[in-house]
């Protein structure tokens, strides 16, 4: 693998509560496990913090995947658009 970037995630802490959202990895990577990598390389950080509470944003594509981490689905959202 080459230094091309595959993966993004955002990591915003305030106080001791993170947020963790803007995940996404090029599609011809996806699958592989970088944006697991990415979520608990984050959560790591958070620690470190010492942040008491984490919660992440989660499309459906990414649900399982959070899961699969730990994360338990609180509540969905849905988004209106206006032409």
């Amino acid at each position: 693998m080459d230094s091309t970037p595959v993966t993004a995630i955002t990591l915003s802490i305030n106080n001791n509560i993170a947020k963790i959202d803007d995940v996404g990895t090029l599609p011809q990577y996806q699958g592989k496990g970088y944006a697991s990598i990415m979520i608990k390389y984050a959560l790591n950080k958070a620690k470190e913090c010492g942040v008491d509470y984490c919660f992440l944003e989660a499309s459906k594509a990414g649900l399982s995947v959070d899961k699969k981490i730990g994360f338990n689905e609180l509540f969905s959202n849905k988004i209106f658009g206006l032409k």
